[in-house]
């Protein structure tokens, strides 16, 4: 008689970083400047954008948005020069989704 075995495909848990990162007292929103950075890979993301521009506004932050540009080529360089100077302006800034 043949013997089966059974194979159990789940994965094992991924690592977890218990670093938070950065800290940003949530209270201190009111004249905040926060910026978003997003891109046009995950159109989605459009409405989440819009979610949380609304909501950082009602709460007294300043909210611009930088939409990234090409990341290879000649281009990349000036994403890369055009982010740095967003990000320098911002007290606090979201980009995507964590990615």
């Amino acid at each position: 008689m043949a013997r089966l075995t059974i194979l159990d495909p789940t994965a094992s848990p991924p690592d977890v970083n218990a670093d938070p990162g950065p800290s940003f007292d949530a209270s201190s929103l009111s004249q905040a400047r926060v910026g978003i950075r997003y891109d046009l890979t995950w159109r989605s993301f459009d409405w989440v954008r819009s979610e949380w521009q609304q909501m950082f506004s009602e709460e007294g932050a300043s909210v611009s948005e930088w939409c990234a540009g090409d990341r290879t080529g000649d281009a990349a360089e000036q994403t890369l020069t055009e982010l740095k100077v967003f990000a320098a302006r911002q007290e606090l800034v979201l980009s995507g989704l964590g990615n």
